[in-house]
């Protein structure tokens, strides 16, 4: 797994250069316990494209970007470049859930005054971890994976998002 910390990262990518921007004042693996979302609110429930991350985004290609500690249980915000129609695509995926337990991934392209949220359920059984559709991202489109577990959300910190140079 990389070490994001530095997030001096950089890659040539189709003749262009490729940086990860996390949020501004924010370190990389920093997560902020937030008990309601920051921004105005939903525009829709929605999930995008609906693409499976097990079947439409090969593993290699996965990167993750930010994790968040729920009361109990963590999310992480995933990032896989360039795997739908040419574009990245974001998710996320949470573990140590229980039943009843959700996850979001929220995506924005007004800089988080509104959003769009696509959540995934943990269902009975005993399953423990739950993964979102994954998301399609336009050049400016930011992301955040967000946890609801013990009655209460937690977020990642800000909203990250790939700029192309």
């Amino acid at each position: 797994m990389r070490d994001l910390r530095a997030l001096a990262v950089a890659a040539v990518v189709a003749g262009g250069l490729l940086t990860v921007a996390p949020p501004a004042g924010a370190a990389a693996q920093d997560a902020r316990q937030a008990s309601r979302t920051q921004a105005a609110g939903p525009i829709n429930y929605s999930c995008g494209a609906r693409l499976r991350v097990s079947r439409d985004v090969p593993r290699n290609t996965w990167h993750r970007m930010a994790k968040a500690k729920g009361r109990r249980g963590m999310v992480y915000l995933y990032e896989a470049g360039g795997v739908y129609r040419g574009r990245d695509v974001w998710w996320a995926w949470g573990t140590s859930l229980r039943s009843g337990d959700r996850i979001s991934i929220d995506w924005t392209d007004d800089g988080g005054r509104t959003y769009h949220a696509c959540h995934a359920v943990v269902r009975g059984g005993g399953r423990r971890s739950v993964t979102s559709y994954a998301v399609d991202a336009p050049n400016g489109r930011k992301f955040r994976a967000c946890v609801k577990a013990a009655g209460k959300w937690s977020c990642t910190r800000g909203w990250w998002e790939i700029r192309y140079s």
